[in-house]
């Protein structure tokens, strides 16, 4: 190697050594003999663009990397190894409060230590959390994508909070619904913020390998991937900072990055993702039934972009210690941009006189539409000399689409298919649509119609989950179906695709909220949203249309939950400021395609439940966000209206199909749930074998301070039902001294059998008590006569006090017949004693060589036959 030299300032030497490494990477993919050839050159190149005075340096190699030495103006040295598996790690950080206590938490971004062979790698740490953050770019731009190619993966490690995998390989299998939808959450959020020029296939990763169980990981995972791409050579507009925020004491508290208690205890929490001024990604639920105002909201909104805004500065100055020169981009062909901007001025117009017509039909509109565009690009070649490749033609036609939109709402406010700004579609509305299942309803807005059904089941349905924060549970399930025919395409090969788990996650937090919790209503429901044709705003259908089946179903929902979407259409100057917007209430699939934005907001009359917002630019303003909010709530009402109209309440029992499940709820007090339960799960299993019920029991807290006992009894139809209450009520009564009941024999003894009432309470059936003819019974007479297991009739003679605060009670069947005519109750047995203690059947009766004695009995017994006791003896001959 050469020796030239070159000043380094101190601080330089990380970034240095960054560049130095890609530098090295580049050449070595090309030939390891270029190291001389190419890479010292380009790494001179880099090294001059970073050092301002002149110097010395030293490049050499060192095993399969290099080595620098610089030396200071003050003659200090500064050495590391590019690949040196103990290289230094660079760290920026940020203190902020977290949690309701405001505890000071750093979060830090850390790179140069770990997976130094992406393009850009950062640990994101916070707290006790660590988040694994890579990204890579090809080296060439993909030809023939449509869109930008970008993969967001996102895992949490079993091991990272402790555990080892369920399944049979002991190995994470496919993306929990969990997963997926942290992957959507960081691919809206950095999105945007890639260069429309760059087509380069581009993955992130995000990987947990530490979880305190407490902060959500995900949100660092936001932070993280953006940090990697800052820091990394791809083009990318960011960085963005990510927060949670939860809104307690009705909005009088908001909380930043809450752990897993105050999430609990929230009336409404936030996911938001932006940059230093604008939005780019916003998530949010309500727990509070009927949601939060939207001045709640607002302010929850302008709380977590404060907190986000934290989070760019740490990323900025990362990148200035060792960010990656970014890679140019591709410049488009002269002729390239020609022929679009000649398409342009073409299709423009046409397409202005195509939106005139009002075409109301989706179909209809995007036939035309198609044929408009092979008509333009066949006259661009045969008059114009013009051809552009099919991605160029599509991005093109795009752009002149979304312009002449864009002129057709500003200047005549006016829309695609005719309607004002703030018009809805038409709207319809029905339930039990579908016969059999427990609850049904169809829910249409212009050519977007969703189905709904849903299914009640017990406490068993609910799903277990498995994630290192979040509950264990949950009792309500929404799954959104997006079938092809829905937008007349042929199916994909595939399973369950991201969006329609995203889609159903939104309906589902929209709807949560205003299922009753456990005490009130413990049971399972499930809502399948069917779409059955899709023009926009598909999810918000599904919202609606889960809405009213709930009603038709019985779940007591206290009111309905409407959704509507707003679109947004704004034009840009040069430096990136909003120079005019409209919003668009009810947006319809063709300006989703073609607008900016498309905020999806669920509530009811009173607030909002849920909130997700997509955007294409490169963020949306926070005022016009806070406007669509209040816009939003007018449109939604008109929605609620005709949801209303369609059933006004959740059914009643007497109102339900026939095929609608029961389910009922009693209170019970605590030292009956030992009955109700039965050794071993006997008796709850019995009721549930014999009436088809699953019965759960939940054990609460009263004001007084007693515990109480609250059984949720789950049954297929109403007789049922009306079944297993009984025998459950039957449960909690004391057998009555002279009644009847129908008992079921548990255990045989030598004396007689051990009965059960109806009512779980257990005696004794003497053999004297069977029946009037007073014949003696033997044991094994006692097991063939009655076996475990056997129906008998019995009679209650008998409830008194027993041992240790039990009671005893005593059982007949002959006394449910009167006694034979002439019948003389036999006296006593005489028995002779064996001395004290004797057992057996032989016991008191004296025996000769095996022989019973035929002589009186010469021991003193009492008028019923035993024996009398010493003392007593004495004492009545005192007498």
């Amino acid at each position: 190697p050469t020796r030239r030299t070159l000043l380094v300032p101190p601080l330089r030497i990380p970034l240095l050594e960054s560049v130095m490494a890609s530098a090295l990477r580049e050449a070595a993919r090309a030939s390891r003999r270029a190291w001389s050839a190419t890479a010292r050159p380009r790494m001179l190149d880099a090294v001059r663009a970073w050092t301002r005075d002149r110097g010395e340096i030293e490049i050499g190699r060192r095993g399969g990397g290099f080595a620098t030495t610089a030396r200071t103006e003050s003659g200090e040295e500064s050495s590391s190894s590019g690949t040196n598996q103990n290289g230094a790690a660079i760290r920026e950080s940020v203190s902020l409060k977290l949690g309701r206590d405001g505890v000071e938490t750093a979060i830090a971004f850390e790179t140069g230590r770990l997976a130094r062979l992406a393009d850009g790698a950062v640990m994101a740490s916070m707290g006790d959390n660590r988040v694994m953050c890579a990204a890579v770019a090809a080296r060439e731009p993909d030809p023939n994508a449509g869109f930008f190619p970008l993969n967001v993966e996102y895992r949490e490690r079993a091991s990272a909070y402790g555990k080892i995998p369920s399944t049979f390989t002991r190995r994470e299998g496919a993306p929990k619904d969990r997963e997926v939808l942290a992957m959507r959450v960081v691919d809206r959020a950095i999105r945007p913020l890639f260069p429309k020029a760059f087509r380069n296939d581009t993955s992130v990763q995000a990987i947990v390998l530490a979880s305190d169980r407490s902060l959500d990981p995900s949100v660092l995972a936001v932070n993280g991937a953006s940090a990697a791409l800052h820091a990394s050579s791809i083009p990318w507009n960011g960085p963005v900072g990510a927060v949670r925020v939860a809104v307690v004491n009705d909005g009088e508290v908001i909380v930043t990055n809450p752990d897993d208690a105050t999430r609990a205890e929230s009336e409404f929490e936030l996911l938001y993702a932006g940059t230093e001024d604008r939005a780019l990604m916003i998530e949010a639920s309500a727990t509070k039934r009927g949601g939060v105002p939207e001045a709640v909201v607002a302010k929850a909104l302008r709380a977590a972009h404060d907190a986000a805004k934290l989070l760019i500065a740490p990323q900025r100055r990362l990148r200035e210690r060792v960010g990656k020169e970014k890679r140019p981009l591709p410049e488009e062909a002269d002729a390239t941009a020609a022929a679009a901007a000649k398409l342009k001025a073409l299709a423009v117009p046409r397409l202005t006189r195509l939106y005139e017509l009002k075409i109301q039909s989706k179909s209809e509109r995007g036939r035309m539409m198609a044929e408009l565009k092979a008509e333009i690009a066949e006259e661009l070649a045969t008059s114009h000399g013009m051809e552009l490749t099919p991605q160029a033609l599509d991005a093109a036609y795009l752009a002149a689409s979304s312009r002449a939109m864009r002129d057709l709402v500003f200047e005549k406010g006016v829309r695609v298919d005719g309607r004002k700004l703030t018009e809805l579609r038409s709207l319809a509305a029905e339930v039990g649509a579908i016969p059999v299942v427990h609850g049904s309803s169809v829910f249409e807005r212009g050519n977007t119609q969703a189905l709904a059904t849903v299914t009640i089941g017990s406490v068993d349905d609910f799903q277990r989950l498995d994630a290192p924060v979040g509950p264990k549970n949950k009792k309500f399930m929404l799954h959104y179906a997006f079938p092809s025919f829905s937008i007349n395409e042929t199916p994909r090969r595939g399973g369950l695709s991201r969006r329609e788990i995203g889609h159903g996650a939104l309906a589902e937090k929209s709807l949560a909220g205003m299922i009753p919790d456990d005490d009130a209503y413990p049971f399972a429901v499930r809502v399948n949203a069917e779409t059955l044709e899709s023009n926009g705003s598909s999810s918000m259908a599904a919202v609606c249309a889960g809405s009213l089946a709930l009603m038709d179903a019985g779940v007591p929902i206290a009111e309905h939950v409407g959704a509507i979407s707003v679109g947004l259409v704004m034009d840009e100057d040069e430096d990136g400021n909003v120079t005019r917007h409209a919003l668009l209430s009810d947006i319809m699939g063709l300006e989703d395609v073609l607008g900016d934005m498309d905020f999806k907001i669920a509530g009811t009359r009173g607030g909002i439940t849920g909130i997700q917002l997509d955007c294409k630019p490169q963020g949306i303003p926070l005022d016009i966000l806070c406007e669509a909010l209040d816009e939003a709530s007018v449109a939604r009402n008109q929605v609620i209206d005709e949801m209303y109209a369609a059933i006004a309440r959740p059914r009643e029992a007497d109102e339900m199909s026939a095929f609608t499940p029961r389910y009922a709820t009693l209170e019970m007090d605590q030292k009956f749930v030992g009955k109700l339960i039965g050794p071993q799960g006997s008796t709850i299993k019995n009721i549930e074998a014999t009436t088809s019920a699953k019965i759960s029991i939940r054990q609460a807290e009263p004001a007084a301070g007693e515990l109480a006992a609250r059984v949720g009894i789950f049954a297929p139809s109403k007789d049922a039902l009306a079944l297993a209450v009984e025998q459950v009520e039957l449960l909690t009564k004391e057998v009555e001294k002279g009644a009847t009941y129908g008992a079921t024999v548990i255990d045989t003894k030598p004396f007689g059998w051990i009965v059960r009432a109806p009512t779980g309470c257990e005696g004794l059936l003497h053999v004297t008590e069977y029946s009037w003819d007073g014949g003696f019974i033997s044991e094994s007479e006692v097991e063939s006569l009655m076996p475990v297991g056997t129906e008998v009739e019995v009679k209650c003679v008998d409830v008194k006090p027993g041992r240790n605060g039990k009671t005893e009670r005593s059982f007949s069947v002959k006394q449910l017949t009167p006694p034979p005519e002439g019948h003389v109750s036999p006296p006593p047995k005489p028995r002779i004693g064996m001395g004290r203690g004797a057992r057996g059947s032989s016991a008191g009766q004296g025996s000769v060589g095996g022989v019973a004695a035929d002589r009186p009995s010469i021991y003193v017994r009492n008028p019923d036959g035993t024996l009398k006791k010493p003392l007593q003896r004495i004492a009545d001959a005192a007498k």
